[in-house]
């Protein structure tokens, strides 16, 4: 791979927002995440390289082949911390979560579709 396809596929990712079923959550500013290359694990058969977002103040913890696989995957883990975290009672989440909870709150809110 050369120089300029490796920094190509490191760039940030950049989210305005992410669908749900009947509405979307719509980011106040970029939701921007850096990516890295996963360090390879000598128990895993194969050389595939993989590349993960990890933002634990926003319960995403993603990789993926491609930067289009990480999308995606990255887009899944906020909609199961917006339904199972977010939409949560705040007197029923571990303290963790309700951090995770006001840090949505505070880049983010959740539109219904029309």
């Amino acid at each position: 791979m050369t120089p300029i396809t490796q920094n190509a596929l490191l760039a940030p990712l950049e989210i305005w927002e992410v669908t749900l079923d009947h509405s979307t959550i719509k980011f106040h500013q970029p939701l921007i995440l850096t990516q890295n290359w996963m360090s390879h694990d000598p128990d895993e058969p194969g050389e595939i390289e993989y590349l993960e977002v990890e933002e634990p103040s926003l319960a995403i913890s993603a990789f993926g082949e491609n930067r289009e696989e990480l999308f995606e995957v990255i887009h899944g883990d906020i909609r199961i911390a917006w339904k199972y975290i977010v939409q949560a009672d705040p007197k029923k989440l571990s303290p963790q979560n309700k951090t995770v909870q006001d840090n949505y709150f505070a880049i983010a809110e959740e539109i219904t579709d029309e």
